[in-house]
């Protein structure tokens, strides 16, 4: 586990942070923050988004389900 004060961060900023590595934010001895590089960050989106897909499809799997004619309605001419 990589961890940096917020006093290292303050006194070297970006640099204090290591590339390509999870960093906690240690503030009065307590973990504050992460810092995830940006990579982690989208796949940890994209995996979030997919659970919440598969959770309204869990939801929804017992519910009725429509005619065609219902969800396409003959036009009149």
């Amino acid at each position: 586990m990589h961890t940096i004060t917020l006093q290292d961060l303050k006194s070297r900023g970006a640099n204090a942070i290591p590339e390509g590595k999870v960093v906690y934010l240690i503030v009065n001895s307590k973990v504050k923050a992460a810092i995830v590089p940006p990579e982690q960050m989208e796949m940890l989106i994209e995996a979030f988004e997919e659970l919440e897909d598969i959770r309204a499809i869990e939801e929804r799997k017992n519910e009725p389900l429509l005619s065609w004619d219902e969800v396409f309605p003959k036009r009149k001419k």
